[in-house]
């Protein structure tokens, strides 16, 4: 039956193209151009990437984090340094949610490994 409107254009009298059903088990409308274009195609979205410049705070320097843009190395620095002590993994990741007791033992070799072996948890 071609009782079918397109949600895009608002074309009428459109049925199911039952090639692309058989092909990838989805139903589609059929094909049908407006202004030349085919409307149930889906647009292309096209990205722009910007590139950054990153710098490594030299804080983080005994950890995986602490890339950042020139722009956000301040926030950084205030969010992560106030005190400009460095950071390990241990640090970030006890201020991520912590870690365990009975796994903690894991991280002896942190530099920072004795400010959390005596939490409790």
């Amino acid at each position: 039956m071609n009782d079918k409107t397109c949600n895009r254009c608002g074309r009428k009298g459109l049925g199911w193209d039952y090639d692309f059903k058989n092909r990838t088990g989805k139903w589609k409308l059929e094909n049908h151009k407006v202004d030349g274009k085919w409307c149930n195609k889906p647009t292309e979205v096209s990205m722009i990437r910007k590139k950054h410049e990153l710098v490594m705070c030299e804080l983080c320097s005994d950890s995986n984090f602490g890339l950042c843009t020139p722009e956000t190395i301040e926030d950084h620095h205030r969010k992560y340094h106030p005190n400009n002590k460095p950071l390990t993994n241990l640090d970030y990741m006890m201020m991520v949610g912590g870690i365990p007791k009975y796994v903690l033992h894991y991280w002896k070799d942190d530099p920072h490994y004795s400010m959390y072996e005596n939490q409790k948890g």
